[in-house]
């Protein structure tokens, strides 16, 4: 976490939001938490744990943590899916490198023998990607570990439909929902990074960290090394051809 040693914590408040359709996390992830409490305190981070459970569709777990996150006093949203490993340094890291950017997220991998990331890149006017020491900037990123400040999120419930919350009781802002964009599927991640960025704010990934994504079996490979790097070995070499003629 060298990073975050000279960043001033205190006074921030996480909530947690744990979306788990069967009502169960890995024991890693409890760990995690279990950890993360004291190591939080003694930064002045206070947290907050928020889950559902019994759900089965996902949008609609995701917005109500979102509502309980709005009615808590908590200043900033970090989602971890049940199905997502991270420790405690990789929160507190992930707290530390958003500083004043909007959405953070850290890199894991489908739930395949692949090295596909969920998540779509940016790039600027020149053909680069857009970097800010360790924090990269991309168009859309997975939700499974995502860090969103307040004001984004009160910025799309003031502009979301509402609909009835459990039991019918109070409004829940629609701010994930699934979505048909040019004739294509959208998932509510990516769709909820199109809705933000449309506001103006910006999408960050921390390079540096890559998680594990449990499934039959659990899945650890690495962005920085396996995709990040050869990536921009790529782009070095298409610009070198061009100058070279």
């Amino acid at each position: 976490m060298a990073e975050q040693k000279s960043i001033d914590l205190s006074g921030r408040k996480l909530f947690i939001a744990i979306p788990a359709y069967d009502g169960k996390v890995s024991i890693k992830l409890a760990y995690t938490i279990a950890q993360l409490m004291p190591m939080a305190l003694r930064v002045g981070v206070s947290v907050r744990l928020g889950h559902v459970s019994g759900c089965s569709i996902i949008t609609m777990a995701r917005n109500m943590l979102v509502d309980q996150f709005l009615q808590s006093d908590c200043t900033d949203l970090l989602f971890i899916d049940a199905d997502v490993i991270a420790e405690p340094d990789h929160i507190l890291r992930l707290m530390a490198q958003s500083g004043d950017k909007d959405i953070t997220a850290g890199a894991y991998p489908r739930r395949r023998k692949d090295k596909m990331f969920f998540m779509d890149l940016h790039y600027d006017d020149n053909g680069d990607l857009e970097f800010e020491g360790s924090m990269m900037r991309v168009n859309r990123v997975g939700t499974g570990f995502m860090l969103v400040r307040r004001n984004v999120i009160e910025a799309l419930a003031e502009r979301a439909d509402t609909y009835l919350g459990q039991d019918g009781v109070g409004k829940v802002a629609n701010i994930f929902e699934f979505k048909l964009k040019d004739g294509m599927f959208v998932g509510e991640d990516y769709a909820f990074c199109d809705a933000a960025r449309a506001l103006g704010y910006k999408v960050w990934l921390d390079v540096e960290i890559s998680l594990p994504h449990v499934g039959t079996e659990e899945f650890t490979n690495d962005f920085k090394t396996e995709v990040l790097m050869p990536l921009l070995d790529e782009i070095r070499k298409k610009k070198l051809k061009v100058a070279n003629g």
